[in-house]
């Protein structure tokens, strides 16, 4: 014989559930949003001194300065994605240094060798802290290049600290990690469960300063419209430059560029 449960015990139940994976998953979203790459701290440094780079103590965060460095050398600082590490971004010291950069690659907390786990709490002041080093050692503005998480983070830094920034890249962005998860999770109240909202579009509204935006048409992560709607956003604000790579997904962008390409992101003049 088939028992069945009264309907007000069934709802309560599907409540109950839902609660309790909506708990679940408040508790360990950090583990659904950020994919870190971890690296021993003696083989980052062996990693450095065989790249011919140099390590920024603390931040852990990778130099590559170019051939000839003098009054005229510009500082560019990168931000990388997700689930990699700074050093995965290290074949593009040639780019930014034939182009009279410096290249730092920035790190974040719970990636490479450093310690702590990462969320919007800690990476954010970590970047922070990294900027004013930056500052120090080479007084004056910086190129601030954010790809896809790194994109959030260096929107945050131009909210924080406005007068350290001399030109914006962002490279397949959103425009806040919050509706991108929303649009991913329609089913989970975001808005209300989100520890790392990310909101790069709130970060931006009173920065004026020069700006481009890369947009992958195949953004199979983020979607391209996120990036265009940043763009025009920027646009209305300031000069803003946009390039669109029609057939690159989120993760190879960086095949489709061309010489062209980099001297229109980062607003120099093509050799």
């Amino acid at each position: 014989m088939q028992v069945r449960l009264p309907l007000k015990n069934t709802l309560r139940i599907a409540v109950l559930a839902y609660c309790l994976m909506l708990a679940w998953l408040y508790v360990r979203q950090d583990h659904f949003i950020y994919f870190p790459i971890t690296t021993e701290p003696s083989l980052w440094r062996e990693m450095a001194v065989h790249a011919g780079a140099q390590i920024i103590p603390g931040a852990n965060a990778i130099v590559v300065e170019p051939p000839v460095v003098d009054a005229l050398t510009r500082t560019a600082v990168f931000f990388h994605g997700n689930d990699s590490n700074a050093f995965e971004r290290l074949s593009l010291a040639m780019t930014f240094n034939n182009r009279g950069f410096r290249l730092v690659l920035a790190e974040y907390p719970g990636y490479g060798p450093n310690p702590g786990k990462p969320s919007q709490a800690t990476i954010v002041p970590s970047a922070i802290a990294l900027m004013q080093e930056i500052s120090r050692r080479w007084p004056g503005r910086v190129t601030l290049v954010g790809e896809s998480l790194g994109s959030g983070v260096a929107a945050q830094i131009v909210a924080a600290m406005p007068e350290s920034v001399d030109n914006l890249v962002l490279i397949t962005p959103f425009t806040s990690l919050r509706e991108t998860a929303a649009k991913r999770m329609w089913f989970v109240p975001v808005s209300l469960l989100l520890k790392s909202p990310f909101d790069s579009s709130a970060a931006l509204k009173d920065y004026h300063g020069p700006s481009s935006v890369l947009v992958a048409g195949r953004d199979e992560l983020i979607g391209p419209q996120a990036g265009l709607t940043l763009h025009k956003q920027l646009a209305s604000q300031g000069p803003s430059s946009l390039l669109v790579l029609p057939q690159a997904t989120h993760n190879t962008w960086v095949f489709g560029l061309t010489e062209q390409n980099w001297d229109l992101l980062l607003h120099v003049t093509p050799r």
